[in-house]
């Protein structure tokens, strides 16, 4: 085409309007897209707030769905409780505000609390943590074949209101917490102290733990003097069934003030007396009696005053050297003494090296996160736990018995639970 065919191609009118049409369409379908597209979003975020929110599960375990309403009653539940302790706190705070220390004190547990509510993601964070351990643990309670019944959760119900229609229970038997074993003559040489006074060491065997002497009191009991008459105190008035089943009913209206109903508050109570059955079963065989092992050390900052301490013990006692310079103010006084302890207890590279010890050899310095230690083994074997050592062994032999289940879950979370998460009740 002739550049002058082409000027009269531009300048004609059909050609130009033509044109201006095809882009004014262009440009009301790019409008009419653009505002479906707004539409769509706002009637998508309306439709997400009022439905679709509160029916996609916040967690699915093993492609099991929790109940988003029973996680945010849970939420409320747990919100409610740190509630009461903030005011139970706050009633010991008056009582002691005029004496510094325990007013600092209480102020300290007041905040923690107040912080935690005040953050409703965080808090959710920890009860949606809570809700999925618990649904682990009632699968694997199902499946070794332990039942929680709704006359076992009755009864836990009446005993938070302290109601025990069939008489005040009878404490279970605690395993019997052993005397420390007095010192027997090779411990004694090691430690650097001799045989105490009412302890009989047996000559056949330097090993041996001696036996302990039981002094009989001489002095004949004074006979009982007769007791002045008193008026006797009034008989209290019985906790009745009408009695407790009004205060429960009052219990449940203030929780259903707050939304959270009685179906809940039972389904919470399942999960924790199925945790506890759970937890039971599983300890039941962690045994009282185990392999210990008896050490002390000394802590310095350096591996250069370590190697100085070892010189110096060729030449000073030991409790002198630890007394003098070791860091570990809980024990430099005694020699550095941690007792006896089991495995897990100690930081591992501390505790792989007192192992390795034999009975009485002083170590090379061990590194730890703590310093440098000299380490020396008094003795080792089996014995009898204490009644806290007994419940930590037990509450470690749980945790890693669940870590290892939880780690073949398929655990589903949505972060739709951040935006279901109630930040309710607070406290007033």
């Amino acid at each position: 085409m002739s550049p002058r065919k082409k000027e009269e191609t531009k300048s004609n009118p059909r050609v130009r309007f033509a044109k201006e049409k095809k882009k004014n369409k262009l440009i009301v379908i790019g409008f009419i897209i653009t505002a479906v597209l707004i539409l769509g979003m706002i009637g998508y975020a309306i439709l997400y707030t009022t439905v679709l929110k509160d029916n996609i599960p916040v967690v699915k375990i093993d492609g099991q769905k929790i109940d988003n309403e029973y996680y945010k009653a849970r939420v409320r539940l747990e919100r409610n409780s740190y509630i009461q302790q903030f005011q139970a706190l706050y009633k010991q705070y008056e009582l002691f505000s005029e004496e510094p220390n325990s007013a600092e004190y209480y102020q300290q547990q007041l905040q923690q609390i107040v912080s935690l509510l005040d953050n409703a993601e965080l808090f959710g964070e920890m009860v949606l943590n809570n809700v999925i351990d618990d649904e682990i643990i009632a699968i694997q309670g199902e499946e070794m074949g332990i039942v929680v019944n709704d006359s076992e959760i009755d009864v836990l119900v009446q005993e938070s209101f302290n109601y025990f229609p069939n008489g005040t229970p009878t404490p279970e038997p605690q395993p019997t917490v052993y005397a420390t074993p007095t010192i027997s003559k090779t411990q004694a040489a090691i430690l650097g102290i001799t045989a105490t006074l009412g302890v009989e060491e047996t000559e056949s065997d330097e090993s041996d733990v001696g036996e302990e002497t039981i002094v009989e009191p001489t002095a004949e009991p004074t006979a009982p003097t007769a007791a002045p008459t008193q008026t006797p105190d009034p008989t209290a008035t019985p906790y009745t069934k009408e009695m407790f089943q009004a205060e429960h009913d009052q219990y449940l209206g203030d929780l259903e003030a707050i939304n959270i109903s009685e179906t809940y508050l039972r389904k919470y109570i399942y999960h924790y007396l199925m945790n506890q059955k759970v937890h039971n079963s599983v300890i039941a065989d962690v045994p009282f009696e185990q392999e210990q092992i008896w050490a002390r050390h000394i802590l310095v900052p350096t591996e250069e005053e370590a190697a100085s301490v070892v010189l110096q013990l060729e030449e000073e006692a030991w409790n002198d050297v630890a007394a003098d310079v070791s860091l570990d103010t809980s024990n430099k006084d005694i020699g550095g003494d941690l007792g006896w302890f089991t495995s897990g207890r100690m930081v591992s590279e501390f505790e792989e090296a007192a192992i390795e010890l034999e009975i009485g050899q002083i170590s090379d310095p061990i590194e730890t996160q703590f310093g440098w230690h000299i380490i020396q083994l008094i003795d080792r074997g089996i014995h009898p736990l204490s009644q806290a050592d007994y419940e930590y062994e037990q509450n470690v032999f749980f945790d890693e018995w669940f870590s290892g289940i939880k780690e073949n879950i398929d655990i589903d979370i949505n972060n739709v639970w951040k935006d279901i998460v109630p930040d309710d009740p607070s406290i007033q």
